[in-house]
């Protein structure tokens, strides 16, 4: 299994200098396997995504906040190829997405109708694709506390094994469902929005703490933690400063286009 941060900002882009290390995108996971390519969530790093024409494409988005799905109209490459790219969302049914989609890509927010434009795009359920693959991928989902709801996912493979906990303001409650959908998980990436001084002054606004983020992975049994969904506000001078006191050499802050490679033995 090869995972690819094609972006790990939060909320909105961001550009300059100061971000050039961790990079500006907003929220895309790629995942490659032998089965699919599974992309998890299409912000503007969708956009530097090389769709797949020799295996399955997927795309499953968490849900639907702009800085999730910003970036599906304007990969070039979605706009040809010979076979279809399944989209689907965990946190609906396949008609709520296909509407929240359609009312997003439509004439009055953007250039063209982006579902009936591109043929190849086609909304299915999640069940739907879980059965699709079911024979050489395990597609595990968890409801996150986000407002609107965000969706988890647990992606594996007889050999690898991934989950994305983006967005999620965790809880304590949540401790025993998590470790159990990141159980055995070789890379879990995780919600670092804020830091545990800022987190009280954003109660309710669906996000999590990097220190937060080191404290699960003491509880759980996944092997490396990536923290993910940056401030946009945040330097790659502060998250560097940032990494150094983590004090877990199994957890690191995520960067654009950097790619981990998932095995076992």
């Amino acid at each position: 299994m090869r995972v690819t941060f094609h972006g790990v900002r939060g909320s909105i882009s961001a550009s300059g200098t100061d971000f050039s290390d961790y990079g500006g995108h907003t929220i895309c996971t790629e995942i490659m396997t032998d089965a699919a390519q599974i992309i998890i969530d299409a912000g503007s790093g969708f956009q530097n995504v090389a769709l797949a024409d020799d295996r399955p494409v997927v795309i499953l988005l968490s849900h639907f906040h702009h800085d999730h799905i910003q970036g599906l109209g304007f990969n070039p490459s979605l706009f040809a190829g010979p076979s279809d790219v399944l989209i689907s969302s965990a946190l609906c049914s396949h008609d709520a997405t296909h509407d929240h989609l359609q009312r997003y890509y439509s004439g009055r927010y953007f250039p063209i109708e982006l579902l009936s434009e591109i043929s190849r795009l086609r909304v299915v359920s999640f069940a739907e694709v879980q059965s699709i693959f079911a024979r050489d991928l395990t597609l595990e989902t968890y409801g996150l506390n986000h407002p609107g709801g965000s969706a988890a996912y647990g992606v594996a493979t007889t050999n690898a094994k991934l989950c994305c906990l983006l967005d999620n303001e965790y809880e304590a409650s949540q401790l025993e469902s998590l470790c159990g959908l990141t159980d055995d998980a070789d890379l879990t990436i995780w919600d670092g929005m804020f830091t545990a001084n800022e987190l009280p002054q954003f109660k309710g606004w669906g996000h999590s703490s990097m220190e937060q983020g080191v404290a699960f992975m003491e509880n759980s049994k996944c092997r490396r933690l990536a923290i993910a969904h940056h401030a946009p506000h945040r330097t790659d001078a502060q998250l560097n400063a940032i990494q150094k006191t983590l004090g877990d050499p199994a957890t690191f802050i995520a960067k654009a286009n950097h790619t981990e490679i998932l095995t076992r033995g």
